[in-house]
């Protein structure tokens, strides 16, 4: 656990000194970021970790952006679920906001499986090349909170 924070942090430390300024309002934006997820209720159990990336299309106001995450359970990767994804965001000046679906694809020892989709809303701040997002996953049965922290190129 002490290599994976270390880990995390050196690659978050390197993101923001040589990432480039990359322009919110451009035509395309690509971002790596991480994060955390967690129940609803903010009890952190389980909690799971989540890395992945993003590709923002601006088309406008309007923002198509397919994603995929990985998302570790209790930071572990039996099983790993990946999160494909595609979401519809408006932007106003550095805020934005949207949705879209999700589609859990889990992935263990000797299986794999994809579970129904999801939906997922987001809101965020664009500054300069980072990103800074809080979304709510759904299957409007249970519910997941979750953060992210990105830098674009």
């Amino acid at each position: 656990m002490k290599k994976a924070t270390l880990l995390v942090v050196c690659l978050a430390a390197f993101l923001m000194i040589f990432v480039s300024s990359a322009q919110a309002a451009g035509p395309l934006n690509f971002y790596i970021r991480g994060g955390i997820l967690a129940p609803s209720d903010f009890s952190f159990d389980p909690i799971f970790a989540l890395a992945g990336a993003n590709i923002d299309i601006n088309i406008g106001a309007a923002s198509i952006s397919p994603e995929c995450d990985l998302l570790l359970y209790n930071f572990t990767f039996n099983p790993a679920i990946l999160l494909p994804g595609v979401l519809l965001n408006f932007n106003l000046a550095n805020f934005y906001i949207g949705a879209g679906g999700i589609l859990p694809v889990f992935i263990g020892s000797g299986y794999s499986f994809h579970g129904n989709v999801l939906f997922k809303a987001n809101a965020g701040l664009k500054l300069g090349g980072f990103k800074l997002q809080a979304f709510v996953l759904t299957d409007f049965t249970e519910t997941l909170v979750g953060a992210t922290f990105g830098a674009g190129f």
